[in-house]
């Protein structure tokens, strides 16, 4: 009797799993026929936000180029003034001579030689593309003769690669 007692109760069991088994395969096979589901529609996923790109450093040579009122300029004072000292100073006019001393951020520069307009020095920094944070001025100019000019008014320098 014991027998015939555990076999139905077993039998109904399996049943149950059977059918459960099968009515969540039904379910879950019906999903998105136009009805809700109550499940929420699944979106692509986000990119995130492109970011700016910063321009990495490159290294190089800037020239200070000058515009003189006179054609017979022998020496001129000039400070280099940017985010670091000016470095490797070196004539770009032909012929020209380059002393320079540096203080803080500032680069003291004399150039001493047959001069006109045109490339004056060169001097080397960690990044070309920050050329605009660089600026010079004329604060001393003398003819060949040495004859101390009376004023650097028109006299004009510019910086770039």
């Amino acid at each position: 009797m014991i027998c015939m007692t555990r076999f139905p109760s077993t039998l109904m069991h399996r049943a149950r799993v059977v059918l459960l088994s099968g009515a969540a395969v039904l379910v879950s096979s019906c999903g998105g026929g136009g009805g809700d589901s109550g499940i929420a529609p699944t979106q692509p996923p986000t990119q995130p936000p492109v970011q700016p790109t910063v321009p990495s450093a490159v290294p190089g040579t800037l020239i200070v180029r000058l515009v003189t009122p006179y054609m017979d300029d022998g020496a001129i004072l000039i400070d280099i003034t940017g985010p670091a000292p000016a470095a490797e100073i070196v004539a770009a006019a032909q012929g020209a001579d380059v002393h320079s001393r540096s203080n803080g951020n500032t680069t003291r520069v004399a150039v001493f030689g047959s001069l006109g307009s045109g490339a004056l020095v060169r001097f080397s920094v960690p990044d070309v593309n920050a050329a605009q944070q660089f600026s010079a001025q004329v604060t001393e100019a003398s003819d060949r003769t040495s004859a101390l000019r009376a004023s650097v008014t028109g006299y004009q320098l510019t910086i770039a690669p």
